[in-house]
């Protein structure tokens, strides 16, 4: 198990998110405080329209919130530019989302190693990471595949080698078994666990409880609010189980 930090690496303080349409406002996010410590597993979860994906999007960097404080790093977001926004998204997150997001036609290989292509990666380095991510999915004999060859589970393990290129401090998952049968996604979430166990951070966006019930944390998002924080939630419901025989 990763060793946590005393300093969180993600905190938000009083974050709030709307969208606005000429005079219409929608309101998604209303004061979200959060602490996720380096090498935690969270999970995300609520309903359709519950507000979770417009939250991973704020910590992931493709979104920005209306009002309130975004900490990465111990550093506030708020001042930084775009261009500075944009360095951090491209060195410290990875994605993993439920459409895979693969080019079809393209080998396995050239899908993977796609963003150190638009990276600081030294050429040289390139082949050699790929193969390293390829591998970590368990998918080294099917680096010169088609991605439209394989299976849909083999596909989201190819967008996991693909977040895990660049070697990320935080993966965010967003519904990564949503397009996968049980067995294919049971497998998928096994990676997540184990990258977990190497050292990453994950943050898992879902619906589904059983799928977050992978991660050692659970948050619950509902009418864009925090409704509740569940920590340690397996070892939890294992001492209401043994409390109840």
């Amino acid at each position: 198990m990763p060793k946590k930090s005393d300093s969180p690496l993600i905190e938000t303080i009083g974050l709030y998110k709307s969208y606005f349409n000429e005079d219409l406002e929608t309101p998604v996010l209303f004061d979200i405080n959060l602490k996720i410590a380096n090498g935690e597993f969270v999970a995300i979860m609520g309903p359709s329209g519950s507000g979770k994906s417009t939250l991973m999007h704020i910590l992931g960097f493709l979104d920005a919130p209306t009002k309130g404080h975004y900490h990465f790093k111990g550093e506030s977001t708020e001042e930084k530019s775009e261009d500075e926004l944009s360095r951090i998204r491209a060195e410290s997150v990875s994605f993993v989302f439920q459409s895979f997001n693969l080019l079809p036609r393209t080998s396995v290989f050239d899908n993977v190693m796609l963003p150190l292509l638009y990276g600081n990666t030294p050429p040289a380095d390139r082949r050699a990471l790929t193969l390293k991510a390829i591998e970590s999915v368990g998918l080294s004999d099917r680096a010169t595949f088609y991605t439209n060859q394989l299976s849909g589970g083999q596909q989201q393990r190819v967008a996991i080698a693909r977040a895990l290129v660049t070697e990320p401090q935080v993966i965010f998952a967003d519904e990564p078994t949503g397009n996968l049968d049980s067995s294919s996604g049971k497998h998928v979430m096994e990676i997540l666990q184990n990258l977990h166990k190497e050292g990453h951070t994950i943050i898992l966006v879902t619906h589904e409880r059983t799928t977050a019930e992978h991660a050692e944390r659970i948050i619950h998002i509902q009418d864009g609010k925090i409704f509740s924080d569940d920590r340690d939630f397996t070892r939890h419901i294992a001492s209401q189980i043994t409390h109840l025989k």
